[in-house]
């Protein structure tokens, strides 16, 4: 479990600096920033790394769920 953590958490990495195997890719980036921050903004949270990187690991929406009950 935790090597696909760090799995995950490695892939966001990359596509946060755009990171692809030719080098990096500034458009790549930003367009992926743009979709995850979208996710983000629709939770009303502040719009944030942090918050982004939560939103792909699960955590946001597990943190959302709980706050439900």
């Amino acid at each position: 479990m935790a090597v696909k953590f760090n799995d995950k958490a490695d892939q966001f990495e990359k596509l946060w600096e755009g990171e692809t195997p030719k080098g990096y890719n500034r458009t790549k980036s930003l367009k992926f920033r743009q979709y995850i921050l979208e996710h983000v903004r629709q939770t009303r949270r502040p719009l944030t790394r942090e918050n982004a990187k939560k939103y792909w690991m699960g955590t946001l929406q597990e943190e959302l769920r709980d706050a439900e009950l």
